[in-house]
């Protein structure tokens, strides 16, 4: 194999046979040579390489070796100026020819620098008729003084072979750059690269994955070729704007616990300032898993139509949630009400106290005001029937009718959805204890560790991704092996007999707080009969009328069972076991076996055609307008920081300025109203 010039600035073109007439400089018109500052005088080294003349070596990369090793301790870097695949290799000092370029030094943008200083050292090797080599001396001299430090020469900074394979393999494992650095230099102390020699060799691991392919291509490839679900969306200029995909073992995960889902969008996760859609599932142990990612162009309603429509393909035709929690984001709400109009859409009770909190809490003066304010709205939230909810309500208004505003604002914003968030409704649907969305909240917390920056593309997203759900799904089925052969201490009692290694941990001591409960005399008065419809467990009341001495399998939902589920890290098991394209394919061979001569000609050609159908060219998204400062802003600040932005609950509750000078609240220091008035008069 040809090995490729070590310096960028010098370009050769081979357009003869004959080494001699190669090794001339033929450099176009065009082409602007920059001058060479006057150097020391020439310095003669060939006291170590006239020896090699005389000796034959057996295969080109002994002879290279040498050189190097010689001029290496000389202080001089020997690189391959030209090459021919057995026949001859050029040798030369890193320092030799001229820096060219297309366009004069003023038209240059970046102040630019050279190495090249025309340095004459020249050594060649060529292969003799036998098959061995020899060294043939064209120029010792060189031009300018030896090194003394070598990291200045980027020849020394390569990474052998083996050093190479361990910067590939853990910048895959999502490790960063320093560390990878760090981790090398621990067995090699005498390592002479640096951060910037990473992300050059990360760059070129990118390149050679990609094949010739076009990014997007490739990474619909991957996503194929691994056993994702997928599909993708593009404009009638072939560039992409929506991309769906779902991990095997995520699919794996959603068909085993279809029940409960919660969705959010989170932002700063690639250069296209995309939205990414999160689809989060809650399994046995009351942990949250990856289902899908949707990465979306815009956050309209036909946008999440799309994505919903991917998400009901991968639960099969037919199945539905039994409930999905998301915040009061009304385009999605719709899509919901679309898509799977026999779930109920719950909305975050968090969100929505931080909603109120945004926008009513300056109306009130004194704090004992507002925490009776939330106080109130707490106990209407928490309202356990309808009747109960409306005499909240009530003394709600009467309460506090002076805060018109604040009426006006609770009335017309979430009074509409008061089924989707009230106990009173939510209190009837399976949702498992899920009334927020801390787990999208904290999925995007725990994704953005792996990302650790807002600027990769949608394959180098993807890829973290994967990491992030690799380990997500391990720590999934180890705790659910470990629970299957592990007994808590404190259920060892006839109650639980029928249910330990059965029914997960998390199922377990929620059922012994309703046990426990149930031996107490008041029990009545803290169970409304909503903890058997929300969790699936029976509850105080069903453990006491019922006399349940032991308590019963079925009486525990498929949500919160062990013994049924066995996950595996097999890609295959993410399918289903009836493939349609497999009976489809069995029903085509059958048919195409009865049919006459003529009819089997057509039937090859006509899939012959469909399988050599061309895929459309695919072009990777455009930047996407996101919230903030315009691009031409001064005052905005271009980050690769995948940390959000803060809510406006977050700056409300914000402390309030306070001055170091006088101690009031409201003003800094150099606004002080007491401080500018004793400058005035002091000035007078």
């Amino acid at each position: 194999m040809e090995e490729e010039l070590v310096d960028a600035g010098l370009q050769v073109s081979m357009s003869s046979d004959d080494m001699e007439e190669d090794l001339q400089s033929n450099h176009p018109s065009s082409i602007i040579e920059v001058p060479i500052v006057n150097g020391p005088s020439m310095i003669d080294v060939s006291d170590a390489f006239l020896s090699l003349s005389t000796k034959f070596f057996e295969n080109r990369e002994d002879l290279l070796s040498t050189i190097r090793k010689i001029g290496l301790l000389q202080g001089y870097v020997m690189v391959i100026k030209r090459s021919k695949s057995n026949r001859y290799v050029a040798i030369g000092c890193d320092r030799g020819g001229c820096y060219r370029t297309y366009s004069t030094l003023e038209e240059k943008k970046k102040n630019l620098a050279s190495r090249l200083i025309d340095c004459p050292f020249k050594i060649l090797g060529r292969r003799t008729a036998e098959g061995l080599w020899k060294v043939e001396i064209s120029s010792l001299l060189h031009n300018h003084e030896p090194s003394i430090n070598m990291a200045g020469h980027p020849y020394c900074r390569r990474f052998t072979k083996d050093e190479a394979l361990q910067v590939e393999q853990m910048s895959r494992a999502g490790i960063k750059p320093r560390q990878i650095l760090s981790s090398i230099r621990q067995s090699n102390p005498d390592l002479l690269a640096v951060s910037r020699n990473i992300y050059s060799k990360t760059a070129q691991f990118r390149r050679e994955s990609l094949g010739g392919r076009s990014i997007i291509q490739a990474l619909l490839d991957e996503l194929g070729g691994a056993g994702f679900s997928h599909n993708a969306k593009y404009d009638h200029s072939g560039h992409l704007t929506h991309l769906f995909f779902a991990h095997p073992t995520s699919i794996e995960l959603t068909k085993s616990y279809s029940n409960v889902f919660v969705m959010d969008c989170t932002y700063k996760t690639n250069k296209y300032k995309m939205p990414l859609l999160e689809i989060v599932g809650v399994s046995s142990f009351n942990t949250s898993f990856y289902s899908c990612f949707v990465f979306m162009q815009k956050e309209e309603q036909h946008d999440y139509q799309w994505a919903l429509e991917m998400f009901s393909k991968l639960l099969g035709d037919g199945n539905h949630p039994l409930a999905i929690v998301s915040d009061r984001e009304l385009a999605l709400m719709k899509a919901v009400q679309v898509v799977f109009p026999m779930t109920p859409n719950l909305l975050c009770i968090w969100h929505i106290e931080k909603n109120i909190l945004a926008h009513c809490k300056g109306q009130f003066k004194e704090d004992a005001d507002w925490v009776g304010f939330m106080s109130s709205w707490s106990t209407l939230v928490k309202s356990w029937d309808v009747s109960t909810f409306n005499e909240a309500w009530n003394r709600f208004q009467i309460e506090y009718k002076d805060y018109s505003s604040i009426l006006t604002y609770i009335g017309n914003t979430w009074l509409p959805w008061k089924e989707r968030f009230v106990f009173a409704w939510t209190g009837q649907t399976s949702h498992f204890g899920n009334n927020v969305t801390s787990r999208a909240e904290g999925a995007h917390g725990t994704l953005k560790k792996y990302l650790q920056v807002s600027t990769g593309g949608l394959r180098e997203v993807k890829e973290n991704i994967c990491l992030a759900i690799q380990n997500q799904f391990q720590e999934i089925r180890t705790q659910l092996a470990s629970e299957k052969i592990r007994v808590p201490q404190k259920l060892c009692i006839p109650f639980f007999k029928e249910v330990i290694n059965k029914v997960s941990f998390y199922a377990l001591f929620e059922l012994q707080k309703q046990y426990l409960l149930a031996n107490t005399k008041d029990y009545s008065s803290q169970c409304k009969g909503q903890f058997s419809k929300t969790m699936g467990l029976p509850c105080v009341h069903m453990i006491k009328e019922m006399r349940i001495e032991v308590l019963p399998l079925n009486q525990i939902h498929e949500q919160w069972r062990i013994d049924t589920r066995s996950f595996t890290n097999d890609h295959c098991a993410s399918l289903d076991h009836e493939d349609p394209f497999s009976s489809l394919l069995f029903e085509v061979k059958e048919k195409y076996e009865k049919q006459p001569l003529m009819q089997k000609e057509n039937t090859l050609r006509q899939l012959s055609q469909i399988l050599g159908a061309s895929c459309p060219l695919i072009f990777e998204p455009t930047l996407q307008p996101h919230k903030g400062r315009p691009v031409g802003s001064n005052k905005r600040k271009e980050t690769s920081s995948t940390r959000r932005e803060p809510s406006y609950f977050e700056r409300v509750e914000k402390a309030p300025r306070k001055c170091s000078g006088c101690g009031n609240i409201g003003h800094y220091r150099n606004k002080c109203p007491s401080i500018n008035k004793s400058t005035t008069v002091g000035t007078q």
